[in-house]
């Protein structure tokens, strides 16, 4: 934990007090620790390192040495500094508090135009050359003349690889970076936060919504063009933070959470959560924390700092810590394990022939066609009991609209949807059940051609997870909770159930001459005809002119 606005009062005869800042690292499961402030020297004043603010920003190398920025150092140029976590738990002493480690490495004061730049205002560590080594990463919020740029920078010596550069003056470009692996292919990919960027839809009215730039790695030195998230809200500070938070729903891609810290209703704060897959982050985000518990402090700031990707519970899914500092806590949202459901509808027979009349009513002497609605699941997931209760529901003919006859009926129920629970054991094989549905009498409905959509909807039963203190599980978010299958009537049209009539037609009038001033009845003689396949549901449509009156239709099925 760092302090950055820590002060000490300098060796020199005044009074004066310099924001060097200082951190402190915890041992021995937080029963001690040890004190690190690198710019705590007699380098003091602005054009040294008296107003540092070591700690602003921190992150860690996987072998656990610690990367510190120091935004004010050098007139505010900025610096970043690193050492290793066991030279600093071997070194602390209360009483030398000017001391210096011997592999501690910083990077030093630049020309002075590069004043007011605020390098080390973000850091991260990720590898981007090819080798085993990690780099460190590092926001300069006001370089580049005020468009921001993000460094890479070498490890070993802290020389300058590579920057990215931001797109618009004073959006605050660096203000934020993070590190992760988004799409899985082994690359580090680089994530930048621009809270301050302003949308020019129109040049006179901008708004500031905030941007969040991903460089995809592609091979060392090789990054694709950006990919750009950008915020919805006027002043919700979006990417003020962005966290790494590993594979939160088991897809085998890493997840990004990033901070809108004014966002939503009375600028409380909000966190997006982003799904990342092989190209990148899905736009929209899976899930959108508000920060309602904070809501009493104004501003609340939920979301200004996020750190992810450590199980808190153990539960094997990444846990995500939000702070609020208005509020002046932090909170563990902790992740909910995913259970992937694989349903299956299955229909014997798909296609149902009405003249098979082989199932007998409950409680009557009608026969009735019948066919078998089979539902079938299992799922997987990890840290998941071995037993879950799905909760679902079967619609037939779900295409027709309210109120329409439905053709076909729960054989039990007689009614279109039922309501059942059905318990699944993570086994090899899916889990059965099955439901006799029957197709009304031919009388009572018209439609024969268009399918029967047998519709399962499903969702899970939480009162089966009885542990109030264990976090429930949840269905996956990127898989549909429904499966739809076709069922058929059996119509006269060949093997493949698919009708194409020919159908002929001829007209003709019963008489050839009409006496002008006299009521005359013309019959108009109309002999359809079909050379194809079955013509169902066949419509004939007659416009007769405005001087004659329609009277009626005598019928000849000869």
């Amino acid at each position: 934990a760092c302090a950055p606005l820590y002060h000490w009062r300098t060796l020199k005869d005044s009074p004066e007090k310099d924001p060097v800042g200082t951190c402190y690292v915890a041992i021995q499961n937080f029963s001690a620790y040890a004190e690190y402030s690198p710019c705590r020297n007699s380098n003091a004043d602005p054009e040294g390192q008296g107003f540092c603010q070591a700690g602003f920003s921190l992150d860690f190398y996987k072998n656990g040495d610690l990367i510190v920025g120091g935004p004010g150092s050098f007139y505010w140029q900025g610096q970043v500094i690193t050492a290793s976590i066991a030279d600093i738990i071997a070194n602390y002493s209360f009483k030398d508090i000017l001391r210096k480690l011997a592999r501690e490495k910083q990077t030093g004061v630049a020309p002075p135009s590069y004043d007011d730049n605020y390098m080390g205002y973000s850091v991260a560590a990720g590898e981007f050359t090819g080798d085993s080594e990690q780099e460190l990463v590092a926001g300069v919020p006001r370089g580049a003349q005020n468009f921001g740029y993000v460094s890479i920078i070498n490890s070993s010596d802290l020389t300058f690889i590579q920057n990215f550069t931001g797109e618009q003056m004073a959006s605050y470009f660096g203000y934020t970076v993070a590190v992760s692996d988004v799409n899985n292919d082994g690359l580090d990919d680089i994530l930048v936060g621009a809270p301050l960027f302003m949308e020019r839809e129109f040049e006179s009215k901008p708004k500031e919504v905030g941007q969040v730039y991903l460089y995809l790695q592609e091979s060392a030195f090789l990054f694709r063009d950006a990919q750009i998230l950008t915020g919805t809200e006027v002043f919700g500070r979006f990417g003020s933070a962005i966290t790494h938070l590993g594979d939160l729903n088991q897809d085998g891609y890493n997840d990004i959470a990033i901070g809108a810290p004014f966002a939503g209703e009375d600028r409380r704060g909000k966190v997006l959560i982003y799904n990342g897959y092989s190209n990148g982050l899905n736009t929209n985000p899976s899930q959108v924390l508000n920060g309602a518990w904070a809501s009493q402090s104004i501003p609340s700031g939920f979301g200004f700092t996020l750190r992810g990707d450590s199980d808190v519970d153990k539960n094997d899914y990444p846990d995500l810590i939000v702070g609020a500092f208005g509020a002046g806590k932090a909170v563990v949202y902790r992740a909910r394990p995913v259970v992937t459901v694989n349903a299956q509808l299955i229909l014997n027979p798909m296609i149902v022939n009405p003249d098979n009349k082989t199932c007998q009513l409950p409680g009557s002497q009608l026969l009735v066609a019948c066919f078998t609605v089979r539902v079938c699941a299992d799922f997987e997931g990890q840290s998941i009991s071995d037993e879950i209760v799905l909760k679902g529901e079967l619609q037939l003919d779900s295409l027709k609209q309210k109120g329409a006859v439905k053709r076909t009926l729960f054989f039990d129920y007689h009614q279109s949807h039922h309501y059942f629970s059905i318990g699944i054991e993570r086994q090899k094989q899916p889990h059965c059940q099955n439901f006799l549905v029957y197709l009304r009498d031919e009388t009572e409905f018209r439609d024969k051609l268009s399918p029967i959509n047998i519709n399962l909807n499903y969702s899970l039963d939480e009162s089966n997870f009885e542990d109030s203190l264990t976090v429930k599980p949840i269905l996956n978010y990127y898989q549909k909770s429904s499966v739809t299958e076709q069922a058929y009537i059996l119509v006269d049209c060949g093997e493949d159930n698919l009708c194409i009539p020919d159908l002929q037609l001829s007209a003709m009038l019963d008489k050839d001459q009409l006496i002008i001033g006299e009521e005359n009845c013309v019959m108009l003689i109309i002999n359809p005809r079909n050379d194809g396949e079955g013509a169902y549901e066949a419509e004939l449509h007659i416009r007769i002119p405005p001087e004659a009156d329609y009277t009626g239709v005598e019928r000849n099925n000869k």
